[in-house]
């Protein structure tokens, strides 16, 4: 079996950069796992592997993940409007290689400002998803 987290990493950035509400508001795919490029502008979106690994409960192979999607933007309204879209992407299953995605579900909102040495405040506004796969 491939690597559950590079087919699921895979799967996110497909399924998120294939929304056309998302990209448009973001200005083109500004969508990025783990942290975005260095000095990149707002907006955009970063995905993170948060916790999970293979249950060992049968002898299938099963995952429970969890993975962390967030929005960045300069103010809380646009970060939870492209929540929203990236919401809306995630409600329905992943599309993966070698992995069936049967449960991908919204668990925890978390909407957080963060002020940098200058003053400047920038917005995250997302949640943690749990993701199921065999």
């Amino acid at each position: 079996m491939t690597s559950h987290i590079n087919a699921l990493n895979t799967a996110i950035y497909s399924k998120l950069s294939a929304g056309t509400a998302l990209t448009t508001a973001l200005g083109g795919t500004a969508i990025y796992h783990g942290v975005a490029p260095e000095g990149k502008a707002l907006p955009y979106v970063i995905w993170s592997y948060v916790a999970g690994g293979h249950e060992n409960m049968t002898p299938r192979e099963s995952v429970n993940a969890v993975i962390y999607v967030r929005a960045y933007a300069a103010d809380a309204k646009k970060a939870a409007q492209l929540d929203g879209y990236a919401a809306e992407l995630l409600e329905t299953e992943l599309s993966m290689t070698s992995w069936d995605n049967y449960w991908l579900a919204r668990e925890e909102s978390i909407v957080l400002p963060e002020i940098d040495e200058a003053g400047k405040t920038t917005w995250s506004c997302g949640a943690y998803y749990r993701v199921r796969l065999d």
